[in-house]
């Protein structure tokens, strides 16, 4: 654990690295340079587990704490500098070198283009560096440097392609929302610092149940704004344009922005100060409408698309809203299995969908595919793999007991429109997925000449498959005496697994039916006046960033407009145009001709001879 400033430290090194060098070298260079990178990265993880399991004491809480130097200090107020590895962060390190690694090994079998190879290694090095800090330091005023550093990459990596016009747009549009809910978050600190005098977390911790009342103004307001900082990098609604915009970059950039890091800035800043947030009822009451909007949005727009990487990535976006139902709830402990899950599960799912578009030279529209049933049948068990844990096959996937406990906890707490609204998330997400199989991989053949890929780019899905079974749902992780612990209460759960596998049962009916082999009378249904309608509002994401034009961008843009006509102005404009005047004024003495250089030295002794003597 000696080590553990590396995993900051190599990254970024790299990333320089490879800003400086990278167009100068070859591709496999940058590549190996870019993998070496996440590998040394993975193995001072793996060093830094090994270490903690020799240390760890039967119920005790190990803190690993390494001081750096100080930052900064102002008077009283210091600022240092230090690195702080217990169960909780380190779980969070094991996910992000994990999927890391996998995904840079995907990256390197997936890119061919030299620009794209170099841009990809070099941005997403300064993500993985990010994301560790926010990680490993112990105070919430050096977290923002991770915090930035994060929304810096996922500007760098949405914008790869910044030449399209549009894709320059969509990597501004994605720093701005994220540093827009920046402001949340500092507010949040600064109260913090205000009534416990102490930015360091453990601290925090500690002092939180002793000096603030639980569901009082002062914690609503700090947790709140922690809250509303976080949830534009987990992409909750309304903050979640970024991660459609997302679908920009190329795949492996994708996998690495949606399923492991930057989602994680977010839950881990919740999950890290829950003892915070669990004495906030009016913000879990807040989160768990939040969850079930996002929920809401993102399933039923994803049932309508016909880009598969749009359809992903609302897909993910729904099942990543599960994990702040778990929040809402207070099953801390089971937010960590629904994150692994998650990260798994998009990651699969984002693997898959790559593989399918570059074998169909880049198609993306699932309309414009069909048959690959027999041209891929290791694909295509591949995505009904997937499927079984986004629809969460009953008592073989590890999602279903993952999202069934966590419906089940929204009912125990009379959530029940909450839990409704996460039953019908898992229907329509279903049913998207289903549709894109059926649709890809059954339906008429339209493509019959495929690009070839290496073998070798399925290794990281087939790793994957194995952490999709309900057996991992019981892997003890290192996290007791740092996160709350609940209990769920199983009477009636039977009953409601059996209800959650009929909604399973009932999606795979319904997308059966719907999208295997539609015939007339279900076209019939599919236009009818109120599909079609659903079917435009879904297609033009519920028209939301035409309600945020309306509501901010046209107001800014109407008070910009007035502003540049203020009076005031005016004086301005007349104070330049005297400025003008006296230099045209004075230029013009300097004509050249001696007696007006003659009489201006005489005239300025005159009134310096005046001046001595009279004043």
């Amino acid at each position: 654990m000696n080590l553990l400033y590396l995993t900051i430290i190599v990254p970024l090194v790299s990333f320089l690295l490879l800003v400086c060098l990278g167009r100068h070298i070859r591709s496999i260079n940058v590549i190996i340079i870019g993998f070496s990178t996440m590998l040394i990265v993975a193995l001072i993880t793996l060093f830094s587990c090994i270490d903690f399991s020799k240390n760890t004491v039967p119920d005790m809480t190990l803190v690993y704490s390494r001081p750096l130097w100080n930052w900064f200090s102002v008077g009283d107020f210091v600022v240092p500098l230090s690195l702080t590895l217990d169960g909780l962060s380190l779980t969070f390190l094991v996910l992000i070198a994990f999927f890391g690694l996998l995904i840079y090994f995907f990256a390197a079998c997936y890119l061919t283009s030299k620009k794209d190879i170099y841009n990809f290694y070099a941005y997403s090095n300064l993500l993985i560096a990010s994301m560790l800090t926010i990680v490993l330091v112990d105070n919430l005023l050096v977290m923002l440097i991770g915090w930035e550093g994060v929304s810096l990459s996922t500007y760098l990596l949405i914008g790869i392609y910044y030449k399209q016009l549009r894709n320059g747009y969509a990597a501004v549009k994605a720093f701005v929302i994220m540093h827009l809910t920046d402001i949340f978050l500092i507010i949040g600190i600064f109260l913090l610092y205000q009534t416990l005098d102490t930015l360091n977390i453990r601290d925090i911790l500690t002092q939180a149940h002793d000096n603030l009342a639980v569901d009082s103004d002062v914690i609503f307001w700090i947790t709140l704004m922690l809250f509303l900082g976080a949830i534009s990098k987990s992409a909750l609604f309304p903050m979640h344009s970024w991660f459609v915009e997302t679908t920009l970059a190329p795949m492996p950039a994708v996998a690495l922005l949606q399923s492991s890091t930057v989602i994680l800035a977010g839950v881990y800043l919740v999950l890290r100060l829950s003892n915070l947030f669990m004495m906030s009822s009016d913000t879990l009451a807040i989160m768990t409408i939040i969850s079930s909007l996002t929920v809401l949005f993102a399933s039923s727009i994803a049932l309508v698309q016909s880009d598969i990487k749009r359809i992903i990535t609302f897909t993910n976006l729904a099942q990543l809203s599960y994990l702040f139902y778990a929040f809402s709830t207070q099953s801390w402990n089971l937010s960590l299995n629904c994150l692994i899950n998650y990260a798994v599960t998009s990651s699969l799912l984002i693997f898959a969908s790559a593989i399918l578009i570059k074998k169909c030279h880049g198609e993306r529209d699932i309309n414009k595919l069909g048959g690959l049933v027999k041209s891929f049948p290791m694909l295509y068990a591949i995505f009904l793999l997937i499927m079984l844990s986004l629809s969460a096959m009953p008592w073989i996937s590890a999602s279903f007991y993952i999202k069934g406990d966590i419906i089940w906890g929204l009912m125990a707490k009379d959530h029940l429109m909450a839990g409704t609204i996460g039953l019908l998330g898992i229907l329509l997400s279903s049913l998207s997925i289903w549709r894109l199989i059926f649709t890809a991989f059954y339906h008429k053949p339209k493509i019959f000449e495929f690009n070839k890929t290496m073998w070798i780019s399925y290794c990281p899905a087939f790793i994957l498959l194995i952490f999709t079974t309900a057996i991992f749902i019981y892997f003890p992780l290192p996290v007791q005496g740092l996160i709350p612990i609940a209990e769920l209460d199983t009477n009636g759960q039977l009953s409601f697994q059996l209800l959650l596998a009929a909604v399973t049962l009932l999606s795979f009916l319904i997308a059966y039916i719907l999208y295997a082999h539609p015939n007339s009378e279900v076209q019939e249904i599919l236009n009818t006046p109120m599909i079609k309608f659903f079917a435009r509002l879904c297609n033009g994401d519920w028209r939301f960033d035409y309600v945020v034009s309306y509501l901010f961008v046209k107001p800014y843009l109407f008070l910009a407009n007035l502003l540049k006509q203020d009076p005031l102005a005016l004086w301005d404009n007349w104070i330049m145009l005297g400025i003008k005047k006296i230099n045209s004024y004075i230029v013009s003495l300097e004509n050249g001709h001696i007696r007006w250089y003659m009489v201006s030295i005489v005239m300025g002794s005159i009134i310096i001879l005046m001046l001595l003597v009279f004043i």
